[in-house]
């Protein structure tokens, strides 16, 4: 259907779910309370679970755990509305998930620099502008959408990202570390990908 003052959210799995919304005239509180989930690979739309409420002018907002959160907007019977209602999708897709030496997703990654293969450690710290590399999950196949990493708050430059060679399922990031990044032992890293943060873990940086 058509639709305006709807949402529109990529769910990380290559499809994007359309909710709510007007499809006739252009009064912001006429609200539908359909769903269509939009298919990229291959350019179609079919229609999903309905919204226990009709919505226009709402958020909806993909959380860690996969499903959506939809809430407030407008009802064309109820006016401004206070409520919220999760998407599920039939497979959630998790949020992004950064390795760690440990295995628990804590403390020291497992970064390395691209150019050696040994891990960015305290004995063995990163410098600014040269290319480090990591495995993480969650991203879409073919995604056109890079992920963001900051490095001790700062964004770093993706070079990279996309299937990990001879390993089925894990996705590989290529980023340059920033400038002005602290010096330090355990220096915070994490990756953001369609607004889901990953866990944080550490790199040492000169």
């Amino acid at each position: 259907m058509p639709r305006y003052y709807h949402t529109a959210t990529p769910l990380g799995d290559g499809t994007v779910l359309s909710a709510g919304g007007g499809s006739r005239g252009y009064l912001p509180e006429i609200g539908s309370a359909s769903a269509e989930l939009y298919d990229a690979a291959n350019s179609v739309f079919s229609r999903t679970g309905e919204m226990n409420a009709g919505r226009s002018g709402h958020t909806a907002t993909l959380l860690v755990d996969g499903t959506v959160l939809i809430a407030g907007g407008r009802s064309p019977d109820a006016g401004i509305l206070a409520s919220a209602e999760l998407y599920h999708p039939l497979v959630r897709v998790p949020a992004p998930v950064l390795f760690s030496l440990s295995t628990n997703g804590k403390g020291q990654g497992a970064i390395w620099h691209a150019a050696t293969g040994q891990v960015a450690s305290a004995d063995n710290p990163a410098i600014a502008g040269e290319t480090l590399s990591m495995y993480t999950t969650s991203l879409v196949n073919g995604g056109i959408t890079p992920p963001q990493v900051a490095v001790g708050n700062r964004l770093a430059e993706i070079l990279y990202f996309g299937d990990a060679p001879g390993y089925p399922g894990y996705n590989q990031v290529n980023f340059r570390l920033p400038n002005g990044v602290p010096s330090g032992l355990a220096i915070p890293v994490r990756l953001t990908y369609l607004g889901r943060p990953s866990n944080e873990v550490t790199i040492g940086v000169q």
